[in-house]
């Protein structure tokens, strides 16, 4: 046996069939219980009218399934049981009827709805309409949704805020139009890979953000415990050599040579500083799965690295960062850096940023734009390998420019 729900005039009605009964037969079963000639009926099953020469189990292998009905002198569209009675309506949607195709159609209609409706009669036409879209999505959901998932997650349920604008009732809640997870600060991936050489029994992973009473400067203190507060055993998950490790900015054991560690992040970071400062054990690192999305401060992050060679930093997302002081000061071994995706319209600090660079050669900062620095102290001081015409940068860029002319020929 199986199940139908015939949805007619807001009511669900609920016909019990044999699969290989057909259609018509079915149908004239709930055209009975509503006291209404099955010839002054319309039926619409999957997004087109129904086929009533067709058994059941020819329209679908499902036992339950959900069919609308409608009046015929209500003028509906057969691909998703909108009702076409009203000429505005008619006008605001039909142009933007694409269920045929993909399920965006459905948004663009509900927005539409939205944007235009002016009175009441509207409003409760409204209401009519969107539960059956909402009948309708709920049937689609195929291999449709899957292709136009990534569409339907740009839709913000407070944008649209069905139920404010058009006071619809309670059954249908924004809620229930869970179409596709909201992904909004959720990540598929946050991570960072780093290589370190052990050849101690102890060495840093990151810094361990203990030290305060070391700084003098009360805004130095500030940038510190906001960097603290992002890097933390609640936020990040450590594996060594594919291992997962219990959080601890040290890592302590007897084997030598290279480890691989991979540092995975719960929620998106706000600042960086500091992040790696004193790990002189740290070779190399790469930050092309890390989303830098919401970070402002870089603020010393690789400092000291004395054993740095090698940055991927292609991805990095750097439109929101303010500070980069001191970021890449004391990394002696470094030879190159390629920083032509940076971002830098909001930077407003770059003092000491390569300091005792001693072993860099060339560098990219073509993509650098410096207009709202107001410290470029010390820039490039200690940069003694590094010659002015191997350095890309944006000629125009006249800051940025006084601080290359400083270095030799």
């Amino acid at each position: 046996m199986a199940e139908i729900v015939f949805i007619y005039d807001g009511q669900n009605i609920i016909v019990q069939c044999d699969i290989n009964q057909k259609m018509k037969d079915i149908c004239i079963n709930l055209s009975n219980k509503i006291n209404t000639d099955i010839n002054s009926l319309t039926f619409l099953y999957g997004g087109g009218i129904l086929n009533l020469e067709k058994k059941l189990n020819e329209i679908t292998k499902e036992n339950k399934i959900t069919i609308l009905v409608y009046k015929n002198e209500e003028e509906v569209c057969p691909k998703c049981g909108r009702i076409l009675n009203n000429k505005k309506l008619d006008e605001i949607i039909l142009s933007n009827n694409k269920i045929n195709k993909t399920l965006i159609g459905l948004k663009n209609q509900i927005e539409n709805i939205i944007n235009n409706l002016n009175n009441t009669k509207d409003i409760d036409n409204a209401n009519t309409q969107l539960e059956n879209i909402i009948i309708v999505m709920i049937n689609k959901i195929n291999e449709d949704i899957k292709k136009i998932n990534n569409e339907l997650n740009i839709m913000k349920v407070n944008n649209i805020n069905i139920n404010k604008e058009l006071n619809i009732t309670n059954n249908i809640q924004i809620d229930n139009l869970k179409l596709s997870e909201n992904k909004e600060n959720k990540l598929n991936k946050n991570e960072i890979i780093c290589i370190y050489n052990k050849q101690e029994d102890e060495i840093s992973l990151l810094h361990d953000y203990t030290d305060l009473d070391y700084w003098a400067s009360e805004e130095t203190k500030r940038l510190y415990l906001k960097a603290k507060d992002n890097i933390n055993g609640n936020n990040i998950e450590i594996y060594i050599n594919n291992k997962k490790v219990e959080f601890n900015y040290k890592y302590k054991s007897k084997e030598k040579g290279e480890i691989k560690v991979k540092f995975i992040f719960n929620k998106l970071l706000t600042s960086t500083s500091f992040m790696f400062w004193r790990c002189s054990s740290l070779i190399s690192t790469d930050f092309s799965s890390f989303n830098a999305t919401n970070v402002n401060d870089m603020y010393s992050m690789f400092r000291e690295c004395s054993s740095l060679k090698s940055i991927k930093l292609s991805s990095f997302n750097t439109i929101n960062v303010n500070d980069m002081g001191c970021m890449f000061a004391g990394c002696s071994s470094l030879k190159s850096l390629d920083l032509s995706s940076f971002n830098t319209t909001n930077v407003k600090d770059m003092g000491w940023m390569f300091y005792g660079c001693s072993s860099l050669k060339s560098i990219d900062l073509s993509s650098f734009n410096t207009t709202n620095v107001n410290n470029m102290w010390s820039m490039f001081y200690g940069c003694s390998s590094l010659k002015k015409e191997n350095v890309k940068i944006n000629k125009t860029d006249t800051k940025l420019l006084n601080e290359i002319n400083k270095l030799k020929n």
